[in-house]
């Protein structure tokens, strides 16, 4: 070990690992359709295009569902604050398609959530490009979105390092 090996170590501990919720593709922000995730006025991530299944958890964290099971915030020990955004204009569903898995509280990574009707929700909502963002921007340093193409529940997806 170096003499300076402590200060990388302490570097990459700034950064906070988020993994994949879904089963699907990794695309940016910029491809949803929906202004307010597209130009990032609600948070910055990444998104992903479902392919199968379920909301699984990103990593260990405090999580609330919303009322019509379409989204889930967290909130990590880190201090860092997310939400998982099934689709686009899926609030307008009122719950149909999502099945909600877990009361709010305490969940670990990998934790399946809440499973959806993938063909139902194609069908009655605009879009089911999955936004994965920060919430809390104004404690994020830096964002890095790890994950290209394919990615399956619990592949490293992002790393943010805090301020």
């Amino acid at each position: 070990m170096g003499l300076f090996d402590f200060l990388k170590k302490n570097k990459e501990e700034n950064y906070v690992e988020i993994f994949s919720p879904l089963n699907g593709r990794v695309i940016t922000l910029a491809e949803v359709p929906d202004e307010a995730f597209a130009e990032k006025m609600i948070g910055d991530g990444c998104a992903i295009e479902p392919s199968e299944g379920s909301i699984f958890a990103i990593s260990d964290a405090e999580i609330d569902i919303f009322d019509t099971n379409h989204a889930v915030s967290f909130d990590l020990e880190s201090g860092l604050e997310m939400i998982v955004h099934f689709g686009i204009d899926t609030v307008k569903l009122d719950g149909k398609g999502f099945e909600r898995l877990v009361t709010p509280g305490d969940v670990k990574l990998g934790d399946e959530l809440v499973k959806y009707d993938l063909d139902f929700i194609k069908e009655n909502a605009k879009s089911t490009r999955t936004p994965v963002i920060i919430s809390n921007m104004d404690d994020v340093e830096e964002i890095i979105v790890v994950a290209k193409g394919e990615v399956k529940v619990g592949d490293l997806l992002m790393k943010v390092k805090l301020k």
